[in-house]
């Protein structure tokens, strides 16, 4: 199985790596809970660098009957390649990784050996080139349903950048698409599209954003039971972001123009707005408030639906041994109609306290509790809520 990551090369001007335009791109395409350690490359006309990748995901439940033993929970491990051309001009990579342990780990007949299995693979390719200004790149990823980070999900994409002064200019094309091994039993969507955005920043200005993009969905599987898809859209995002002195908030509104094929191109609509910020009113204390909202009018039924969202988290460390954290969301789905009236509630708390720590060893002991209950108004008779707790002692050696 093969992995590839798109990251950004040396710079022809000498500028690192870490600046705000380099962290833009890798952003956007590359996986987050990535681990890898690479070595920045060095102004030379050819260099080649290989290393090892690996990913765990966090615990999906607090609750005990749903913990495994560590051999037995699911990671990913690969290699990474990557090479720099013409003293970083030109920045190719290639990276190959597939899941170990899970479920079926004492099964196999080589324990964490998935080789025959290219549903828990995943392959990615990339090269990034800058010349002047501009900034440009090709990407391509596959991974298989059963892989831990992104699965089930094939991409192909083109892009490009140029800045110029507190001005950028930015521009995707490409395609993508689920069920990359062709299962006759499950459906398959295909998606093309295209993005063009510009954003303005200066120095102590917020930044404004505004991005256009068309899309074109198309189902190209489709088993019995399953309804085809075939729909294409246009959409206008704007964006204004502001960092502070201990802060930085987001406020995005988006609208959206539809059209269903196979209903004859009726047109259907979808305004979203959404709100994010971070808040250090200590240094010990971050608090990260999300807010939504989203409607969706459909033209051939008249039917409205409305999605209102919050959710707020908090982390606060009181020292390097003790860490408080706790999550509330809330997300309700209502239609005009009375069909559709569900609403989600949740929340989750941590402690940790690291009793101590030494050269060899290290002892947490973590309480973590969390609450979800999910409520159809439309029938009352349904409904599901779960409480759950956990106690985690933890003896690592380090």
């Amino acid at each position: 199985m093969v992995l590839v990551l798109c990251t950004l090369p040396a710079w022809g001007n000498d500028q690192s790596l870490s600046g705000p335009l380099a962290q833009r791109w890798t952003g956007l395409f590359s996986d987050h809970d990535l681990q890898a350690q690479s070595k920045q490359a060095t102004p030379s006309l050819y260099q080649t660098s290989l290393t090892v990748t690996s990913f765990t995901p966090p615990t999906a439940s607090p609750r005990l009957r749903d913990l495994a033993p560590e051999s037995h929970q699911a990671r990913t491990q690969g290699f990474l390649s990557s090479t720099t051309w013409l003293h970083g001009v030109l920045v190719t990579e290639a990276e190959l990784a597939q899941n170990q342990g899970g479920a079926g780990w004492l099964q196999s007949r080589i324990p964490g050996d998935t080789t025959g299995d290219a549903s828990q693979r995943m392959i990615r390719l990339g090269l990034t080139g800058t010349a002047g200004s501009v900034l440009y790149g090709i990407l391509s990823r596959s991974a298989g349903q059963a892989f831990l980070q992104v699965p089930d999900q094939a991409r192909r994409e083109v892009w490009g950048e140029w800045t110029s002064g507190g001005t950028s200019f930015r521009s995707a094309f490409g395609q993508q698409w689920n069920n990359v091994i062709e299962d006759s039993t499950r459906p398959r969507l295909e998606q093309t599209y295209g993005k063009f955005g510009v954003a303005w920043k200066r120095p102590v200005w917020p930044e404004l954003t505004l991005t256009y993009a068309h899309n074109s969905l198309n189902s190209t599987l489709d088993p019995l039971g399953i309804a085809p898809q075939r729909n294409h859209s246009h959409s206008l995002e704007s964006a204004l972001a502001y960092d502070g002195m201990g802060w930085n908030a987001r406020l995005a509104s988006t609208y959206i123009l539809g059209n269903d094929l196979l209903r004859g191109g009726a047109e259907y609509t979808v305004r979203m707005q959404t709100f994010t910020a971070t808040v250090h009113p200590l240094d010990t204390l971050t608090i990260s408030p999300t807010l939504g909202y989203r409607e969706e009018v459909r033209d051939w039924s008249g039917v409205r639906i409305h999605s209102p969202s919050a959710s707020l988290a908090l982390q606060y460390k009181q020292s390097p041994e003790i860490l408080f954290s706790a999550m509330g969301n809330y997300a309700g789905i209502r239609s005009s109609d009375g069909l559709i009236d569900t609403v989600h509630m949740g929340g989750r708390g941590r402690l940790a306290w690291d009793i101590q720590k030494s050269r060899g060893w290290t002892t947490l002991i973590s309480l973590e509790a969390g609450y979800n209950r999910l409520t159809h108004r439309a029938t009352a008779a349904t409904g599901t809520e779960d409480i759950s707790g956990l106690l985690r002692v933890v003896l690592a050696s380090l």
